[in-house]
């Protein structure tokens, strides 16, 4: 919802000028009049979370809808507007005497347009009346194509020899087939003959306890007079229910769950007959299935490749086979229907009506295909999903569709976006970050983001969005001008392009359109000319995220910049207007960065990124202090200088990244003052002693590169009693010996050895309790304590580059767990052996172009390239040179020939 998003994002910027001004500049406004607009802003918020109904119903509340978010926008601008003049009169020494009073009578204007607003909204919302329908969509034929095992599941988990009443939740995405699943199963033959009542009702979001009561009775008990049963109260009807249900053994299915808080009022009336009930739930919502509390919830995924063509075959040939010509492309239709079994349906009938020389034109756009067909169907109940959200969830939900289709998104960065474009409220002394994660947690639970990865700890590393959802993205988001999208043509874009907040190029359909100044968001996903987005375009930009070099000039000039993203080589040292940029929270360059002294003035900071980070000393104490308790991550810094100081100016950072080419004068042991840490980057030339070696005891990830450390030295690591994840790479460790400790790495969940000196391991099972995966490469290690058969999280081993007598002993310890009862190692070998070829010499070498007798040999294998010596004026050359590749693959040939230079 546009509107709520608007209204999130100004009272962001009311708290930031009213408590948290940058300390740099002193703004001039009018503060009673900021204080009155960020009364009226929370009043409006507060309104729209408890007492807004998600589903509207009339086009009174979808105009104030669009007028909160217009009076928002314009507040924004006047305001910004006028914070981004004052900035700059004092960056070019003009003077400002006084307040703009064309200004004040301006946010004057917007207070009476907001009181408005509330007025009319409190006044719309009284006369509105709640509507829903228990009518569930339907999809025709119950095929259940690649739903057999499933429902074996649940028939099972119906008819179980566990006498107590039972609650099983299905949970899935809107369109899975819950709803299909359920059906099967009520009504098959072995269930109607094994309870002796079975009801179905439909649950609304907007369903009270006494619809539902009323909903079971009409079902199960035969009334003449319904409206006698609807002149009772709830408790009136639920004792008709438990004593028409006591004793009896019943089946109830729940359909479409969307709010426990009717369920708690009908299931005291559900007696525990203690024969065999069951009670059969469907919903998208996850923390609703988990809170109803009987059994475990039966999570539906979506279908793999076989299964999706299964089922979109059975629906278009249902009498016979494919055509052997229409395989091919039905099977390319079913696989962009990313398993999705109402698209599949969809599709389906589309294709079961079309004539074969169309199925092409289907190929090239699924999505418009399943969108359109059966008087958007498909969409109806995707969109109910986005009906359903809490109010503060849906600009969260909506700003998914600046990502293309297809698009891995990584959690870190869509959190950090929402935070910038102002989403994300603040509540209690949880950061903005914490709380955006919850909210990324809990749209995953409604089933609306799809988990891609998942790290070592079982947080989300990265994300993505079903295509179909994708698509109610991008048709919501464009209303009200939330965002617009390169897909559109461009005279449709030209034409709002005056008007729109937000805009991402998802392709390279726009590259002649430039930014206007109304644009706050602007996200590329290709390269562009960088002519075509100037800063001096929009200079009331809020998110810049683009694949290109970017000028220093350019980012000085995005005064009101929160989140900046792009690639190049930024110098900024020189500069003393860096802290203009008095909102800026995110700054990430693929490339170097070279900071001001001032960047330690500038406490909206939360994250900083580069490939090396050029990080000048803080102010000395004689100057003015400022704390950057927001700073959360600061990665890669070269020759950072972990000053007592340094340490104190960021108390709360969470990342670190560190280069450094000595140990020098860099004071790491200082590191052990970051009291809040949790992921450290090391990489240094030198030995890493034990002095140095502080690390503070909130670290749960731990990156070590070059720091020569002694492997009886390990043992400070691991009496780290968070950590989880520990990778050592080239060098980072030296011995030929590493003898754990009992008591240490007592939470380590993930172990990396790389290209690090060791030759023999020495460990048991207590050293190691929790340890789930190990990856070894290039290392001499020649096997793996026996001992670890014996630690039950184990679950991987990796090898790359290592001894055959590694490999080995790690398939006898995962032999050693089978004979144990545990469950069997995953071996990842990327080595089958190492291959040494002598190549001695050439006889009569053909000339490589007539006059170069500067010949050297070459040998491939697979992508491994090995070059000899070059000998120099001879076709007979005698190399005697021993080369050594990794065997990957054993199939793969291995070639030798020979060139000149």
């Amino acid at each position: 919802m546009a509107a709520y998003g608007a209204l999130v994002s100004l009272s962001h910027i009311l708290d930031q000028i009213l408590l948290h001004p940058p300390p740099a500049y002193h703004f001039i406004f009018a503060r009673e009049q900021i204080e009155s607009l960020q009364i009226r802003v929370l009043s409006l918020l507060d309104f729209l979370e408890n007492n807004y109904s998600r589903k509207l119903s009339s086009k009174e509340m979808e105009d104030l809808e669009s007028r909160i978010a217009d009076a928002s926008y314009a507040a924004e601008d006047v305001i910004e507007s006028n914070l981004r003049n004052q900035i700059c009169a004092k960056s070019t020494e003009e003077n400002l005497v006084s307040v703009d009073m064309e200004e004040n009578r301006e946010i004057h204007i917007m207070i009476q347009k907001f009181l408005s607003i509330e007025k009319d909204l409190v006044d719309n919302q009284s006369t509105r009346k709640a509507s829903s329908s228990p009518v569930p969509l339907r999809i025709g034929k119950n095929t259940m194509v690649g739903f057999e095992d499933h429902l074996i599941q649940i028939m099972s988990m119906l008819t179980t020899d566990e006498s107590d009443r039972r609650i099983i939740p299905i949970v899935g995405m809107g369109g899975i087939g819950k709803t299909n699943l359920a059906t099967n199963a009520f009504n098959n033959p072995f269930i109607i003959e094994k309870f002796d009542i079975r009801a179905w009702f439909v649950v609304s979001q907007e369903c009270t306890g006494k619809e539902i009561l009323l909903g079971l009775l009409h079902q199960i008990i035969n009334t003449a007079n319904r409206n006698e049963l609807e002149m009772n109260d709830d408790d009136e009807l639920g004792e008709k229910l438990h004593k028409t249900l006591f004793g009896r053994k019943y089946f109830i299915v729940m359909d479409d769950m969307w709010d426990i808080t009717a369920w708690e009022i009908v299931k005291r009336f559900l007696p525990d007959n203690n024969n065999g009930s069951r009670i059969l739930v469907t919903t998208r919502l996850l923390n609703l299935a988990v809170d109803l509390g009987s059994c475990t919830p039966y999570e539906l995924n979506l279908l793999d490749e076989a299964q999706s063509w299964d089922l979109l075959r059975e629906k278009v040939f249902p009498e016979g086979r494919c055509p052997v010509e229409l395989e091919e492309i039905g099977r390319n239709i079913a696989k962009k229907c990313r398993g999705l079994p109402l698209a599949l349906v969809v599709i389906g009938g589309l294709l079961a009506k079309s004539k074969t020389e169309d199925w092409k034109y289907v190929e090239e756009d699924v999505t418009s295909a399943v969108n359109n067909e059966d008087d958007e169907l498909c969409m109806k109940v995707i969109s109910l999903s986005y009906s359903h959200l809490p109010i503060y969830l849906k600009p969260c939900f909506l700003y998914l569709a600046v990502f293309p289709h297809d698009f891995d998104i990584k959690m870190s960065r869509l959190v950090r976006l929402w935070v910038a474009e102002g989403f994300v409220r603040q509540c209690g002394p949880k950061s903005l970050e914490e709380i955006g994660e919850e909210y990324l947690k809990d749209l995953i639970d409604r089933n609306l983001i799809l988990v891609s990865k998942i790290g070592i700890s079982g947080e989300v590393k990265t994300c993505h969005i079903h295509d179909l959802l994708s698509d109610l993205c991008r048709r919501e988001a464009q209303k009200d001008n939330f965002l617009v999208l390169s897909k559109l043509d461009n005279n449709k874009a030209s034409l709002d392009m005056q008007r729109i907040r937000r805009l991402s190029i998802n392709n390279c359909h726009w590259k002649d359109v430039t930014l206007t100044a109304s644009i706050r968001s602007f996200l590329t996903f290709f390269s562009m000319n960088l002519s075509t987005y100037s800063a001096r375009r929009s200079p009331l930009l809020r998110v810049l995220d683009v694949v290109d070099r970017y000028p220093k000039d350019e980012i000085l000039q995005l005064i009101n910049s929160r989140y900046v993203s792009c690639t190049g080589l930024i110098s900024m040292s020189s500069s003393s207007i860096l802290s203009r940029l008095w909102c800026l929270q995110t700054l990430v360059v693929g490339g170097e960065l070279t900071l001001p002294s001032e960047i330690w003035q500038m406490p909206q900071l939360r994250h900083v990124q580069a490939r090396r980070i050029s990080l000048p000393d803080p102010p000395s104490r004689g100057e003015k202090s400022t704390l950057l308790e927001n700073l959360q991550t600061l990665s890669i810094v070269k020759d950072f200088k972990c000053t007592k100081e340094v340490t104190k100016r960021i108390p709360n950072l969470k990342k670190l990244g560190i280069v450094c080419p000595t140990i020098g004068s860099y004071s790491l042991s200082n590191l052990g003052f970051f009291h809040k840490l949790e992921s450290l980057s090391l990489a240094l030339s030198g030995t890493l002693g034990r002095g140095n070696m502080v690390f503070p005891s909130s670290l749960k990830k731990l990156v070590l590169s070059k720091c020569k450390i002694p492997w009886e030295d390990m043992s400070i690591v691991g009496s780290l009693p968070n950590l989880e994840v520990l990778k050592l790479r080239s060098n980072a460790a030296v011995g030929q010996k590493w003898i754990s400790n009992e008591g240490e790495f007592a939470r380590l969940k993930y172990l990396l050895i790389h290209e690090c000196e060791l030759v023999i391991w020495e460990s048991d099972n207590t050293h190691f309790p929790c340890l789930e995966q190990i990856h070894l490469r290039t290392v001499s290690l020649k096997e793996i304590p026996s001992d670890f058969a014996e630690i039950l999280p184990l679950q991987v081993i990796d090898l790359y580059r290592c001894k055959n007598s590694l490999l080995e002993s790690v398939k006898e310890v995962s032999e050693e767990r089978e004979n144990l009862g545990y469950d069997a190692l995953q071996i990842r070998s990327s080595v089958f052996a190492l291959l040494r070829i002598s190549v001695q010499r050439g006889i009569n070498l053909a000339l490589g172009n007539g006059r170069s007798r500067d010949p050297y040999a070459v040998v491939r294998m697979s992508k491994q390239i090995l070059k000899t010596r070059v000998v120099r004026k001879t076709v007979n050359p005698e190399w005697h040179d021993d080369l050594t590749v990794a065997v990957l693959d054993p199939s793969q040939p291995v070639s030798v020939v020979s060139l000149f230079r």
